[in-house]
């Protein structure tokens, strides 16, 4: 029984390590906001995808943001954001 658990264990801490290993940041300013797509371009170069539920009402474009993401399937997808001053 010991064991089992260990081994568990070990699995559940490797598959946390491998989903942070894929998390990533940026920082730019707001290029242009597509509620169509559910992107936002940044002065970065990069698209990133955003949830639906996704507040962007308060955010245009000019406005520094710091963004995190994952990296889905070769996509950009967004998990926060943060405004900058």
């Amino acid at each position: 029984m010991r064991q089992m658990f260990a081994r568990l264990a070990a699995v559940a801490f490797a598959g946390l390590a491998a989903s942070a290993a894929l998390a990533d940041e940026s920082e730019g300013k707001i290029v242009r906001i597509d509620p169509e797509t559910a992107t936002i371009s940044l002065s970065d170069g990069n698209d990133y995808a955003f949830p639906l539920d996704f507040y962007i009402d308060d955010l245009q474009p000019g406005m520094t943001v710091r963004v995190f993401f994952d990296v889905e399937n070769g996509k950009k997808v967004l998990y926060d954001l943060q405004v900058e001053n």
